[in-house]
């Protein structure tokens, strides 16, 4: 059963109340994903849910390092202790694709989660699907594509939901589930992140029109911002950009702002609840000289988290000068998950010639009109 969760959708909770539902009806459910900080965010999210819910579980985990047994989790270093506590009173047993690829986890659970499986790959999904009778995909191909190293044959980054969404941006209706309603997301941000990466499918939630920033400087209201900055010659780091979001933060912060949440509550704003996205480490380095105490990262550190305002800094002064190429610095995927971490602002601050690239091929268009339908719906701000 594949489910895609795109931002907001609560794929993470949608996982962890299927998992609590079939502990209750007797089942034995396994969960895995790349990493053992994924396995153990679903895992958390489990207890949360049985500890709601009353429910009766026990669950065990295979970890690298040996940590101290919680009430409802225990902890092991050995593969073979695992299987023995699931023969016991354990009910939900969680471990990376090496335990459960092994043959003695055969038929070891009943029903397999396979966590943020966009970011496994197909391969991998198929030498652990032995060991449950069913297998449940969580994740979204949309957003950050698998982690690779080393150099390998074509075909073989291909994940699991890649494969069964078949060159579609949404799973079609007859092969899984698609999460359609998104908690986060106000409607203007959610209208771009729908049209340009979901097929129009991605709808938000009643409330979220409330959400909004309060502010003085000109970044406040809700919906996308385009920042122009004029720069020649930066290649993975804009010393301009960096000037400009400090400006940026410093206006946004003056006074006594404020955000108004989905439920219409008034809440302050302060810097925790700013992310500073970047496609570089130097520019990352750079914004964090002007911004130390700044929550500033890649796309990659911020996947899953979310935040009233969010700030994209683009970096590079012209398509010629990217240094990876159009295919990183206008990755589909990147944009998705950087715009879409936003509840009420979210802002590109990027060179204008950015927006105007050379396209060569059919895949180069495709990735430069996703940028340009961006700063179309955008309100430019000029500071």
């Amino acid at each position: 059963l594949p489910i895609q969760g795109p931002p907001g959708t609560g794929k993470t909770h949608t996982g962890a109340e299927m998992i609590c539902t079939l502990v209750t009806q007797g089942a034995r459910v396994g969960i895995t994903a790349n990493s053992h900080k994924v396995i153990r965010n679903l895992l958390d999210k489990v207890v949360q849910v049985a500890d709601k819910r009353e429910i009766d579980l026990r669950a065990v985990a295979k970890v690298a390092d040996r940590e101290a047994d919680t009430k409802r989790i225990e902890f092991t270093e050995e593969n073979a202790n695992v299987f023995v506590a699931l023969e016991g009173s354990c009910r939900v047993a969680a471990g990376t694709a090496w335990m459960w690829a092994r043959p003695d986890a055969a038929r070891a659970v009943d029903v397999l989660f396979v966590d943020e499986a966009a970011q496994m790959s197909l391969a991998n999904v198929l030498a652990v699907s032995q060991a449950g009778a069913s297998l449940v995909l969580l994740g979204d191909p949309q957003q950050l594509d698998q982690p690779t190293k080393g150099s390998h044959p074509d075909g073989t980054d291909g994940s699991a939901l890649s494969h069964i969404l078949g060159g579609h941006q949404t799973i079609e209706k007859h092969r899984g589930l698609f999460l359609e309603q998104t908690w986060r997301l106000h409607p203007d941000i959610c209208r771009f992140t729908s049209e340009t990466f979901y097929e129009g499918r991605l709808k938000p939630i009643e409330g979220l029109e409330n959400q909004r920033v309060v502010a003085k400087g000109p970044l406040h209201g809700s919906g996308l911002r385009f920042v122009p900055v004029r720069h020649s010659g930066n290649k993975n780091s804009a010393p301009e950009e960096a000037e400009r979001i400090e400006a940026l933060v410093v206006a946004l912060l003056n006074g006594s702002p404020s955000w108004i949440d989905r439920h219409g509550e008034e809440k302050p704003l302060t810097l925790d609840n700013v992310l500073i996205i970047a496609p570089y480490n130097a520019q990352v380095f750079a914004i964090r000289d002007r911004l130390p105490h700044a929550h500033v990262g890649t796309v990659d550190k911020f996947q899953g988290q979310e935040a009233p305002v969010v700030i994209y800094s683009m970096a590079t002064s012209t398509p010629e000068e990217a240094p990876r190429g159009m295919e990183f610095l206008y990755s589909l995927n990147r944009l998705n998950v950087a715009t879409s971490r936003a509840q009420c602002l979210c802002a590109i601050v990027a060179s204008p010639d950015l927006f105007e690239p050379e396209c060569r091929t059919p895949r180069q268009i495709q990735l430069a009109n996703a940028h340009c339908r961006f700063r179309e719906l955008a309100e430019p701000v000029n500071i």
